[in-house]
């Protein structure tokens, strides 16, 4: 008789534990915005989550308890929240609660048969850089809409659209210029990307004009386990940043599994990246031009324990690119449902981009967490290109909610750190991004930083106050010292010790950036919002300094995080 080794029983163990039926109904996702979602967590405290749109593991009486955001709540999932509560508003105008608690328009059946509402989205922001001598206004200029419902207990769904012009601060600018030419091209054709919003075409003089979609459909076909396929983003962790997968770069179409038991949350997401390049070869006239894509695995295994410690294991992998006709041979291991397996099987240094991580959150008390992540990307080895392939990185955090036992004061604070090369591969097509952005912290690689906020609420009025201060290394003359993920983690220094590779090597950097804004939350169902502010940026090196002071005033409908601090 043959033996059977105990990884092969632990593999078959692993997959019938996770693909086991789970006690979710129809699960619809909630915005990927910081403030939006600070009541969210106060009031149920972060269970498991794969991302902060997965609500799948929140009790009805935890969501219930959410009153100051129960109606954006019933607009995403009514059978969980009844809609029972607005009762009390029914003696309101139609004006009022349209203005003030409902979406515009709203379909429902009372016996949870269907439900839709359809909402405007818009942004219109208006303001200036103190600093810039043209005295050049800046803006947004954002309109689409929001569709989203379910269809009985076990189907959800959504759809978004926004079409934008815009203006940006000379920095932001930079940057989106900076994007065009991260890969080789065949020619000259511009392709520059707006942070976290998608490729732009000029508009106007400096504008930039762009475009930005999303949506999924949710299935629930037993209680524990949900199917999801969509266009959209993820966050991985409980921090304002995110070391494994973040809400950084564009959207990005996905089939996520999540399956459920008690304590126990697995999730698999399988997505399809691009870099915007054709590879360097030449497209016939009047073709369509083919971008480079390239696959991507992810699994998440979460767990709790005793109410308080939460615990989660993470595997990430960026699966061979697409050559330059887009052909791309997808290896069967791309599917496999077991966190670890393809660690094993290819190893951290593989052509395959693969990263390992992991994330805890303590709950001190019900108003105090600790939080943190680990990434490691690849390991030290004499053999295989010394301390250059370290990389590695880590976050710790606090939360601090009703400060003081002031109801709605809260605090945060969080330091995150990442060694050089990190995120980057031996063919810099395998880097760990998607539409020429990283997938994790906008900052990529080699710094460290510090963020902190302020966050206030008494009734309907708010104020943020965020300051960051980071530290990175940069390239200089043209020599990659880690701080790029887009170059080859082959292409260091000649020069450079193997043995003596630091964290911010290269042309020292220091980023400088506070914001402040006070707003009005006018409905909550969309975080209709106005809003005035003023953030302060200064970039230094040992050969420049750069100041940006950015005064705004804005009408948005904020239902993403788009980052700027950089």
């Amino acid at each position: 008789m043959n033996s059977v080794s105990p990884w092969y029983i632990m593999k078959k163990l692993l997959y019938i534990l996770f693909l086991l039926p789970t006690v979710l109904s129809a699960q619809s996702n909630l915005p990927l915005n910081r403030e939006w979602g600070l009541g969210f967590e106060k009031a149920g405290g972060t269970l498991i989550q794969f991302s902060r749109i997965d609500t799948s593991i929140k009790e009805p009486s935890v969501l219930e308890q959410w009153t100051e955001f129960k109606p954006v709540l019933s607009a995403f999932k009514p059978y969980i929240v009844p809609i029972s509560y607005q009762e009390k508003d029914k003696s309101k105008s139609i004006f009022y609660r349209k203005l003030k608690r409902e979406s515009l328009f709203i379909v429902n059946d009372t016996a949870d048969k269907f439900y839709l509402t359809i909402d405007p989205l818009f942004n219109f922001e208006f303001g200036k850089d103190l600093g810039d001598s043209t005295g050049e206004k800046l803006y947004k200029n954002t309109r689409g809409f929001l569709v989203r419902g379910s269809v009985g207990k076990k189907i959800a769904f959504e759809t978004s659209f926004y079409e934008n012009q815009a203006t940006y601060a000379q920095y932001i600018d930079d940057y989106i210029k900076s994007t065009n030419n991260l890969f080789p091209q065949s020619s000259n054709y511009s392709y520059d990307v707006i942070p976290g919003q998608g490729r732009a075409k000029k508009f106007k003089l400096n504008g930039y004009d762009y475009a930005m979609t999303s949506g999924y459909v949710s299935y629930s076909p037993v209680k524990m386990l949900n199917i999801q396929v969509g266009n959209g983003k993820h966050f991985v962790g409980d921090g304002y940043r995110s070391l494994l997968l973040s809400d950084n770069a564009f959207n990005y179409p996905y089939a996520r599994i999540t399956t459920t038991y008690k304590n126990i949350q697995y999730t698999n997401l399988y997505t399809s990246f691009m870099n915007l390049t054709d590879g360097g070869v030449k497209t016939p006239p009047y073709v369509e031009r083919l971008f480079q894509k390239k696959v991507a695995s992810f699994q998440l295994l979460s767990m709790n324990f005793f109410k308080r410690l939460h615990l989660g294991l993470f595997q990430g992998m960026i699966w061979e690119a697409a050559d330059s006709t887009n052909r791309q041979h997808v290896s069967f291991n791309t599917f496999d449902p077991v966190i670890g397996v393809n660690t094993a099987v290819y190893g951290l240094n593989n052509k395959n981009n693969v990263l390992l991580g992991a994330t805890i959150k303590l709950k001190l008390t019900n108003s105090i967490s600790l939080y943190g992540q680990y990434l490691l990307d690849d390991v030290y080895s004499k053999n295989k290109g010394g301390d250059v392939k370290n990389k590695s990185g880590y976050q710790i955090g606090f939360k601090y909610f009703d400060l003081f036992t002031i109801k709605n004061l809260h605090i945060q604070a969080e330091y995150n750190t990442v060694r050089p090369y990190a995120y980057a591969a031996e063919n810099s097509q395998q880097s760990y991004s998607h539409y020429n952005q990283p997938l994790a912290h906008p900052l990529g690689a080699n710094f460290w930083e510090v963020v902190g906020f302020i966050d206030y609420r008494l009734k309907d009025f708010f104020i943020e106050i965020k300051t960051n201060y980071a530290v990175k290394g940069i390239d200089s003359l043209n020599t990659n010292y880690g701080g790029t993920i887009f170059k080859s983690d082959n292409s260091f220094p000649i020069t450079q010790p193997l043995d003596n590779i630091h964290t911010t090597q290269g042309l020292k950097t220091t980023i400088m950036y506070q914001d402040i804004h006070l707003g009005y939350l006018v409905n909550p169902s969309t975080n209709f919002n106005i809003v005035v502010g003023i953030s302060n940026r200064i970039s230094k090196t040992e050969k420049s300094t750069s100041n940006t002071q950015f005064v705004y005033f804005g009408i948005r409908t904020s239902l993403a995080n788009f980052y700027y601090d950089f």
